[in-house]
C-alpha cells in the first residue's frame, strides 16, 4: 500500500480532494468547488481539485503542487519533515498550530 502521509504530516487518505479523485466522485468535487468559492471567493474547476496524494508523482491539488513544505522536504530527499533536524520550522507555521494533527503525526514519527 502506498504511503499517503504528506511531508507536512497531513494524511492524504482522509483528504476530500484525494478521495474525490480516487473514486471519481463528482458530487464531492462539486462540494469542494463550492467550499473553495465560499472560503476563498475563487472559482476552481474540478481538474484543479484532482489529487493523487502528496507523495505521488501524479496530480496535486493547486496549492499542494506549489507547497513550500513539500518542495523543501522532497528537495532534501525526505519523505516527511519528521526526518529534518529543523522540524518544526517556519515553513509549516501556518499548519503546525496548537493541537495540529499533522504536527502530532510528525512528532510521533520523529520519536
Amino acid at each position: 500500500m502506498q504511503n499517503l502521509l504528506a511531508p507536512c504530516g497531513i494524511d492524504c487518505a482522509v483528504c476530500e480532494a484525494y478521495k474525490a479523485t480516487q473514486t471519481n466522485d463528482q458530487e464531492l468535487f462539486h462540494k469542494l468547488a463550492d467550499n473553495y468559492k465560499k472560503r476563498f471567493d475563487k472559482v476552481v474547476s474540478y481538474d484543479q481539485l484532482e489529487c493523487d496524494g502528496c507523495p505521488s508523482d501524479g496530480r496535486h491539488i493547486g496549492f499542494c503542487a506549489k507547497c513550500e513544505i513539500r518542495a523543501c522536504a522532497f528537495g532534501k530527499g525526505y519523505a516527511t519533515c519528521a526526518e529534518c533536524a529543523d522540524f518544526p520550522c517556519t515553513k509549516g507555521s501556518f499548519i503546525w498550530t496548537e493541537n495540529s494533527k499533522s504536527k502530532a503525526a510528525l512528532e510521533t514519527l520523529k520519536k
